[in-house]
C-alpha cells in the first residue's frame, strides 16, 4: 500500500517546520518566494495533493513542455522505462527511497511507466554472469524506451545494456566506457564545503571518515576535503610566508570498511580507531584526537556521534556528516551536514532521458546538482 505523504514528510524533507510547509501552500503571507517554491516543488516530487487548491506542480518551461510531447512514444506502445538499482540501495530508506521516489514522481509527470529491477546475482565486475536483458511485463504492454541506471552498477551490464541502443541515464554514478548521460550530486564542492566549514570554527586537526571503494561519490568527498584542506594552506601562506608548519591545519583519511556484508564490521572498525587514539593520547603517545572530523555519509557520522557520547567526548570534537538526511535532524545531537540532492536527482534524470528520446544524437551530457550546508549542533 502506497504511503500517504503529508506536510510533515515535505517539512523533513527540507529541514524546515510544519508551519512553514502549511503557510506556503496555502499561499499565506509571511514566507519567502524562493522557500515558497522549494515546498511546492518538493509536494509535487513526493506526490502530496492539497485538496482545496488542487495538487502543486513543479514549474516548466515551454522548451521543457515541447520536449515532452515531442519525446513520449506514440500511442501505440506502452511507455516502458526500466530503472536498476543494487538491491541493497532499493532497500535503503534514507537516500535511495527518497531518489526513487523522484524517479517515480518523473515518471508520473511524463507519462512513463517505471520498471525496476536489481542487479542481484552479478559478480563484482559482471563477469561470467548472464545478464538478461529486461524485457515487457507478461501482459506484453509495450517495449522499453530505454534505462536508467541509480547508483554504482557492473560495468559488464552496463555494456551489454548499451548494445540494446536504447537510450541510458545514468544516477549519482558516471562510466565512460558506455558514454552515457548522467546526473549527479556535488560530491567533491560536498567535502569541500564541510572541510571549509570545519576550518571556519577554527578546527586544526582534521580526519576523513570513508572508504573509497564503496563508491564514487566517497572518494569524491575525500578529494574536496583535500582540495580544502590545500586551499587554506594556500590562503595561510599568502597572508604569512613566515608562517610555521605546525600552524598549518593537518587532515587524514580513517579508511573503515564501510559496506561490507556484515554491517557492524564498519562499526566496530571506527570504534577500535578511537579507542586506540585515547589510549594512546593517555599514555603520552604522538597521535592525538582530531577536533573535526568530515564523514563520507550521515550513516557514519550519527554513529561515530554515538560513539562520541558514549566516551564522554562531547564538545571536544567538531562532526559534519554528508546527504542531510532525516536521522540526522532527529539525532540527540542534531547533525551538522551537506544537503544533497535525493528526490531531485530522479526527478531530473527523467527529465534527462525525456530529453534524449527526443534527441538521440545529441552529446552526452553529465548535470550535477549544488549543495548546501545545513549547520546545527554537531559542527
Amino acid at each position: 500500500m502506497a504511503r500517504k505523504i503529508t506536510m510533515q514528510h515535505i517539512a523533513d524533507r527540507l529541514g524546515v517546520s510544519k508551519y512553514t510547509v502549511s503557510q506556503a501552500l496555502s499561499g499565506k503571507p509571511g514566507i519567502s518566494e524562493a522557500t515558497r517554491k522549494q515546498v511546492t516543488a518538493m509536494a509535487a516530487a513526493l506526490g502530496y495533493t492539497v485538496a482545496a487548491a488542487g495538487a502543486p506542480s513543479p514549474p516548466t518551461s515551454d522548451e521543457e513542455t515541447d520536449v515532452q510531447s515531442a519525446a513520449l512514444p506514440s500511442a501505440e506502445t506502452a511507455r516502458l522505462i526500466y530503472i536498476g538499482m543494487d538491491e541493497r540501495h532499493d532497500k535503503e530508506p534514507s537516500f535511495w527511497q527518497r531518489v526513487k521516489e523522484g524517479l517515480e514522481a518523473g515518471c508520473r509527470t511524463y507519462g512513463l511507466r517505471p520498471v525496476f529491477f536489481t542487479f542481484s546475482g552479478q559478480g563484482k565486475d559482471g563477469a561470467e554472469q548472464s545478464f538478461p536483458l529486461p524485457r515487457p511485463d507478461a501482459a506484453g504492454a509495450g517495449i522499453a524506451a530505454g534505462y536508467i541506471i541509480a547508483g554504482k552498477s557492473p560495468l559488464a551490464a552496463l555494456l551489454k545494456l548499451k548494445r540494446s541502443g536504447l537510450p541510458i541515464v545514468l544516477v549519482d554514478h558516471e562510466e565512460p566506457l558506455i558514454g552515457a548521460d548522467a546526473v549527479l550530486n556535488a560530491n567533491a564542492d560536498a567535502g569541500r564545503m564541510a572541510c571549509h566549514h570545519l576550518l571556519t570554527q577554527e578546527c586544526r586537526s582534521l580526519v576523513f571518515v570513508g572508504r573509497d571503494s564503496f563508491a564514487v561519490s566517497f572518494r569524491e568527498r575525500w578529494w574536496g576535503c583535500r582540495l580544502a584542506l590545500d586551499e587554506a594552506k594556500e590562503s595561510r601562506r599568502a597572508a604569512d610566508p613566515q608562517s610555521p608548519p605546525a600552524s598549518i591545519t593537518a587532515l587524514k583519511k580513517w579508511t573503515v570498511p564501510y559496506g561490507s556484508l556484515h554491517d557492524q564490521t564498519w562499526r566496530m572498525a571506527l570504534e577500535r580507531r578511537l579507542d586506540g587514539i585515547m589510549e594512546g593520547t593517555a599514555s603520552g603517545r604522538q597521535e592525538e584526537l582530531p577536533d573535526g572530523i568530515v564523514c563520507a555519509n550521515d550513516d557514519i557520522a550519527l554513529f561515530l556521534l554515538h560513539l562520541i557520547e558514549k566516551k564522554g567526548l562531547q564538545g571536544r570534537i567538531r562532526i559534519v556528516g554528508i546527504d542531510n538526511t532525516a536521522p540526522g535532524m532527529e539525532a540527540s545531537i542534531p547533525l551538522t551536514t551537506v544537503d544533497l540532492a535525493k528526490e531531485w536527482l530522479g526527478i531530473r534524470a527523467i527529465e534527462q532521458f525525456v530529453r534524449k528520446l527526443a534527441q538521440p544524437a545529441a552529446q552526452p551530457e553529465k548535470i550535477i546538482l549544488s549543495s548546501r550546508m545545513v549547520v546545527r549542533k554537531s559542527g
